[in-house]
């Protein structure tokens, strides 16, 4: 293991996570794929040959360990809470969606069997919610290119889901006239979409793996999205816009900020 290979890494997550967005993404995950061949093989040894298997969970924690060594190395460089908490949102953004799946598409490619590579994926993911209190999970490159193309809509999820609606029922409809109507006009509204778009795959995918998903978008429904309804039929577009911008705030903080469990 050569931990300063993998803590070199993190060197690139500002420029990737610039392109973690619908139009780049698929070719600056692959370019980063190829571009760190070293580092990607040598976590494919991991477990490779007759290793035993406490040998395997030891050069497991070892390669976990580097990962959160190199993340630290970043996050002590930056003074002030704000910017550390930024940067902190920044490198668990880039784990997510560039390290992660990396680790599982080149143990794909080089035919290691799933059980391992998800055991590899977790013991990293574990050690970094101990270190940063950050609570990130593995995906692989197809289901985040996937999430993308199918522009998965959390608005549209909570309301269906946790109200049993229909996709075309008359909330939906008003909350996306406000979107295409109001929102879209401004400047800060069509930036407040795209940022929509590029997170929301995430946040579905986090939403429906806690304990009670159901409850979450009941949540949302009550607090947010049923009171933004009743302000577009009143025409109160700026409070509608509010109460959107204190629900983006308050998902991002928990499911892609901080992570808290």
């Amino acid at each position: 293991m050569e931990p300063e290979r993998i803590a070199g890494l993190f060197d690139q997550a500002e420029r990737k996570n610039a392109e973690f967005r619908k139009e780049t993404y698929a070719q600056a995950f692959q370019d980063y794929l190829e571009s760190n061949v070293v580092v990607w093989d040598m976590l494919s040894s991991v477990g490779a040959g007759d290793m035993l298997l406490r040998e395997q969970e030891q050069a497991e924690m070892q390669a976990a360990e580097a990962f959160v060594c190199g993340a630290r190395q970043k996050v002590d460089t930056v003074k002030g809470r704000t910017k550390r908490e930024k940067m902190q949102y920044d490198l668990n953004l880039y784990m997510v969606s560039y390290v992660l799946p990396a680790v599982i598409a080149w143990h794909r490619r080089c035919g290691i069997r799933e059980e391992e590579t998800k055991r590899l994926t977790e013991m990293i993911c574990g050690r970094w919610q101990e270190a940063f209190g950050a609570r990130i999970r593995a995906s692989d490159f197809e289901s985040i290119q996937a999430g993308f193309r199918q522009k998965l809509c959390f608005v549209t999820t909570a309301v269906c889901r946790g109200l049993q609606k229909p996709q075309n029922c008359r909330e939906i409809l008003l909350m996306k006239r406000f979107r295409d109507g109001y929102f879209v006009r401004s400047a800060e509204g069509k930036r407040l979409i795209d940022e929509y778009y590029d997170i929301a795959p995430t946040i579905v995918k986090r939403i429906a793996r806690d304990a009670d998903p159901e409850e979450k978008y009941r949540y949302l429904w009550n607090t947010y999205i049923r009171k933004c309804v009743d302000h577009i039929e009143k025409e109160q577009n700026e409070q509608c816009s509010r109460l959107y911008k204190s629900m983006m705030a308050e998902l991002k903080a928990e499911y892609m900020v901080i992570g808290k469990q």
